[in-house]
């Protein structure tokens, strides 16, 4: 292996100028290695790289590429209840159903 000292297009032209330091290593399709050793007496092995994200991590994404605020929600709220159209009997109706169905259990 060359040492880099120079920047430049000297580093480029000493380093193809050294000589290898080691032997090549022949390198055996994944294909031709079903347990045998290769001819130079190294073991190939197949290797390959991969991500996975947990089920968590894809969850957090999502919650991520949520907006912050659903300002569009909060302005009809708002506006609902300056203009006091926001309690209706309905939802009177429920929110009273709720409490007694939470006092019963």
């Amino acid at each position: 292996m060359s040492e880099i000292s120079v920047i430049g297009n000297a580093a480029a032209n000493a380093a193809s100028q050294t000589a290898p330091t080691t032997a090549p290593v022949e390198v055996v399709a994944p294909e031709a290695t079903t347990g045998t050793v290769a001819s130079s007496n190294v073991e190939a092995a197949a290797t390959t790289d991969r991500v996975e994200f947990s089920e968590h991590a894809q969850l957090l994404e999502k919650v991520h590429q949520l907006p912050e605020v659903r300002q569009d929600k909060i302005d009809a709220i708002k506006d609902a209840i300056a203009n006091n159209t926001y309690l209706t009997g309905d939802k009177l109706d429920v929110a009273v159903n709720r409490m007694v169905d939470e006092l019963m259990d």
